[in-house]
């Protein structure tokens, strides 16, 4: 058993592929170093104790909360188990931790007296950033490490994401998988039709400014937007999506072959063009857009639209102007983030 145990996992932003990935085509998104930060460590108390800073919440389980879950007849399954907490439980952070208590029937009250978990993140909420399936990774790696002390090997980082899905059903649904893959294995991920098609990694170092327009992301009212354009002017539409999903390839092959950000930035123009043309951009993002475009640097929505974020890549020639578009952004009231994509995916930071 560990005396001191920090894990952090990646935010996401997706690249290309918006709302084409909703009519099978394919997405690409990459992780981002913005991280969620899970620190455990023993104390002297008899109860486990979770923190969450961000949202200034504190759970506390004792051990007879502990066993009044483990009690529970339901099958240590992972479809069963949220069937389960869903219709006993309204606390979505409470289910989170009693997944894992379900799911390992080994695991035993004396693994977790005792130990203090606080979990912190770069990530804002609600902005199409991944933040939940980042704590969902962060939480999935925990509960793994609980019961094996060593480095994350592939079969492992799989059985992470598998229990980190599950994780984002709870919060979500019907999730699609996407957000916790890029935070299980950072680098560069190609989703189609609900699997993971590839998974690269970039040479070259990229450097992103994510914009946050402050507006919280709209994903299902953007996605039933986009279908109810679809459904008037499908053959149009068709064209718009096939147009995205070759983008995609040219996106990958730009990536893995980048020798300038160039060809990228010509690539996230057009990309935004075709996010304009279906109708998911608004006010604010198109004034982010413009503010970007007026200083020399390209940028596009990620995500559904409506609201959450925006990106614009820079390299080393855009840097003496860069402070300039950050404080443009800021007097506008939006929130600018340096960061770089492609960072690692979960990783564990100290195990003493």
């Amino acid at each position: 058993m560990f005396k001191t145990l920090k894990i952090s996992s990646p935010g996401k932003i997706i690249l290309c592929g918006e709302h084409s990935v909703v009519y099978g085509k394919k997405a690409l998104a990459c992780s981002i170093d913005l991280r969620t930060h899970l620190a455990a460590r023993h104390t002297e108390n008899n109860y486990f104790q979770f923190i969450l800073s961000d949202l200034d919440q504190t759970l506390e389980i004792k051990e007879e909360d502990f066993l009044s879950v483990k009690c529970a007849s339901v099958q240590s399954e992972p479809d069963a188990i949220i069937k389960h907490l869903e219709e006993k439980y309204s606390n979505k952070l409470v289910s989170s931790l009693n997944f894992f208590i379900l799911l390992y029937p080994e695991l035993e009250w004396s693994q977790l007296a005792g130990l203090q978990v606080k979990i912190s993140s770069d990530i804002p909420i609600a902005s199409g950033l991944g933040s939940s399936a980042s704590y969902s990774t962060c939480l999935s790696s925990f509960f793994f490490l609980l019961r094996s002390n060593r480095i994350f090997s592939q079969s492992d980082l799989e059985a992470i994401n598998s229990n980190a899905f599950y994780i984002e059903k709870l919060f979500h649904g019907n999730p699609s998988g996407l957000d916790n893959s890029v935070s299980a294995y950072g680098g560069f991920v190609v989703f189609e039709k609900g699997l993971i098609r590839e998974k690269f990694t970039c040479d070259q170092e990229l450097n992103v400014l994510i914009i946050n327009s402050q507006i919280p992301k709209q994903t299902l009212e953007q996605v039933k937007k986009v279908r109810v354009l679809y459904e008037k002017h499908s053959s149009i539409l068709d064209s718009l999506m096939n147009s995205i999903d070759l983008l995609v390839d040219k996106f990958i092959q730009t990536l893995k072959e980048i020798d300038s950000l160039d060809g990228i930035k010509d690539l996230v123009t057009i990309n935004q063009g075709l996010l304009y043309a279906l109708q998911v951009s608004n006010q604010a993002l198109d004034s982010i857009v413009n503010t970007c475009e007026k200083l020399g640097f390209r940028a596009k929505i990620t995500g559904a639209g409506g609201g959450g974020c925006c990106i614009t890549i820079f390299d080393q020639s855009d840097m003496q102007k860069l402070d300039e578009l950050k404080s443009c952004l800021t007097k506008n009231s939006f929130l600018p983030f340096q960061t770089r994509l492609g960072s690692d995916g979960v990783r564990i930071d100290e195990l003493i």
